[in-house]
């Protein structure tokens, strides 16, 4: 296993799934910092991915963070929070 794309997977997904698992409520209280945390350690992961070489990986990480960053947007959440 390459070190690079191990310690990528460990710093993007050990910041994007914990948020991932309260993504509602992330989206619902429009928590900026939540959901900037999830984007950068979803790309993280993909980068990961992409060293090592699996591309449709990679892209379909690259779907759900599209997905989040849509619902996030288009949601009309209640308080805005940093």
């Amino acid at each position: 296993m390459n070190p690079v794309s191990t310690a990528l997977f460990l710093l993007g997904y050990g910041l994007s799934l914990p948020i991932a698992t309260r993504l509602a409520s992330v989206v619902a209280t429009k928590n900026r910092l939540a959901m900037w945390g999830h984007q950068l350690g979803v790309s993280l992961a993909a980068v990961g991915w992409v060293t090592r070489g699996q591309i449709p990986v990679a892209l379909a990480h690259v779907v759900w963070m599209t997905g989040a960053g849509l619902w996030f947007r288009l949601s009309s959440g209640g308080v805005k929070k940093s």
